[in-house]
């Protein structure tokens, strides 16, 4: 076990050490917490400049950057898929997966209950009382906490699940396509609508709620297989989008946040080549974990990715919740055999990647 342990870590080590690499790229993973209203509204209005305008000036750097990704990502994989590793690694992996929900409904509750207690919807900039009134509003974050608390106690999972995703559709009646930025709370809820509370739960520990998870079990065993491909996907577009929004379609955003926090003292590029780099790596994270490519060396790098981003930009961390605890959650379940990686490979051996 002190060797698997042991190869486990040198992989961590191999993730934050390329995350390093691609820190002089790193830029706040939701430019509109760390704005003022004011940048925001005057971003979202502009007329902002294409980033990928900005290789023709770094043209060199871009194609260095490009081959040092290509080929850490190939040495991932080759390591990842290595039978000597998955020998190695497997066992003590396989053991994990089990606890991947459990991993996921304490996100899911905490996540709902940091909403109710900062009275917003997923993020800051969604507060409670720009849908509804002061008073319904403050209810509903009151609700709020509650229904997290019990999503963590495993009670009446699939309940709140469900109507957690009637409340969602709400908010997409309201913010459109700007809920594509928190589609991974979606995917969570979804994850729980099929499962349920699952171990550790008072679902399966109260006789008359575990009758009730009974009424699911069909249903529930014919979607199983998908939860977590849903969850996957979900969360990848989230990502993918959240980048494509504030430094692509509105990169203004990002161009002020790295003007406010003088990143080009640190990093001698122009601002729009830092939130290209940005662009990119988000992009590329949230294609890894839709696609199933290197799931877990994703999940390592983004938590690397995002604690940067919360200690260099002083940025709330509760909103941040939901992205560390799917991380771990996709860490601990790794994959399943509708993912990229295991089509590519066809595999004739059991295991998985490792990473």
């Amino acid at each position: 076990m002190s060797k698997r342990l042991a190869t486990i870590a040198a992989f961590l080590t191999i993730g934050l050490y390329i995350g390093a690499l691609a820190a002089p790229m790193a830029a706040s993973a939701h430019e509109v917490y760390v704005l003022t209203p004011q940048q925001i509204s005057q971003g979202l209005a502009a007329s902002s400049p294409d980033p990928f305008t900005a290789v023709p000036a770094h043209e060199k750097l871009f194609l260095i950057w490009g081959t040092i990704t290509a080929v850490a990502m190939l040495l991932v994989m080759t390591a990842s898929v290595s039978p000597f590793f998955e020998r190695l690694c497997d066992p003590f992996l396989m053991k994990l997966k089990k606890y991947a929900p459990l991993i996921g409904r304490a996100t899911l509750g905490l996540s709902i209950m940091a909403s109710g207690y900062f009275s917003s919807f997923f993020g800051p900039e969604l507060p409670m009382d720009a849908s509804f009134p002061p008073a319904a509003a403050h209810a509903l974050g009151l609700i709020l906490l509650v229904a997290g608390a019990l999503v963590c106690l495993g009670f009446l999972t699939r309940l709140i699940s469900f109507l957690g995703i009637c409340l969602f559709a709400v908010l997409i009646y309201q913010y459109h396509l700007y809920m594509l930025t928190y589609v991974n709370y979606l995917g969570e809820l979804i994850l729980f609508l099929i499962l349920g509370g699952g171990m550790w739960s008072f679902d399966k520990a109260i006789p008359a709620l575990a009758k009730i998870e009974g009424l699911f079990a069909s249903v529930a065993e014919r979607l199983e297989k998908y939860s977590f491909l849903i969850l996957r996907v979900l969360f990848g577009l989230a990502l993918f989008f959240a980048s494509f929004y504030a430094k692509f379609l509105h990169s203004d955003l990002a161009l002020a946040t790295v003007n406010d926090y003088h990143l080009t003292n640190y990093f001698h590029f122009t601002p729009l080549f830092l939130v290209l780099g940005a662009f990119i790596i988000e992009s590329l994270l949230g294609l890894c974990f839709a696609f199933g490519f290197e799931i877990r060396f994703a999940a390592i790098f983004f938590t690397f990715f995002l604690t940067l981003s919360i200690l260099f930009f002083g940025e709330a961390v509760w909103p941040h919740i939901i992205l560390f605890g799917v991380n771990l959650t996709l860490f601990f379940h790794g994959y399943d055999k509708y993912t990229l990686e295991m089509a590519v490979v066809q595999r004739q051996r059991e295991g998985e990647p490792v990473l």
